[in-house]
């Protein structure tokens, strides 16, 4: 199989500009604008969450965005086409990992070979590999606080909250 389209780096750029930017909490109008000038188009929106299409040159360009009291928490962009090839999916996010990082400097660290940046604004960006594709994970700062603090108690990142299991 061949190079997998993804997000062009501009376009990383864009969003981690974008994101390294703004205040958090991130109300719902605010994420409207900001989701306007990255050039997405508004899917759906619910009072859980937000759906966009990014018009990225991946084959499903989908902006998955979560919301908990009322303003945004997590933002889930995929920077990937889909593909059952795993080398092309390793080579997608080296080369989506070095766009970051040119534009963030290096990360911040790593949970289970997925690297993350720390933002001065509160928030973190996550480039991770899921089994099918890349995806670019932006989350508020209050998330980030919560994953810092498990982090820094050394709660396993596995681990499911509220049970004694863990996830695969």
């Amino acid at each position: 199989m061949g190079a997998l389209a993804r997000a062009t780096n501009a376009q990383i750029d864009a969003v981690s500009e974008a994101f390294a930017l703004v205040s958090w909490p991130l109300g719902r109008d605010d994420f409207k604008a900001l989701a306007e000038r990255l050039g997405w188009q508004l899917k759906l929106e619910t009072s859980s969450g937000v759906q966009h299409r990014s018009g990225y040159p991946v084959n499903l360009p989908t902006v998955r965005s979560l919301v908990a009291d009322e303003a945004i928490a997590q933002v889930v962009i995929a920077v990937s086409d889909k593909s059952d090839d795993p080398g092309a999916l390793r080579s997608a996010a080296q080369e989506l990992q070095s766009a970051l990082s040119a534009h963030l400097g290096q990360s911040s660290g790593a949970q289970a070979g997925d690297p993350y940046w720390e933002l001065a604004n509160g928030g973190r960006i996550w480039l991770k590999t899921v089994p099918k594709k890349v995806l670019l994970v932006v989350e508020g700062q209050r998330f980030a606080d919560v994953e810092r603090s498990e982090e820094r108690l050394g709660i396993d990142p596995g681990r499911m909250p509220g049970t004694d299991g863990y996830l695969d």
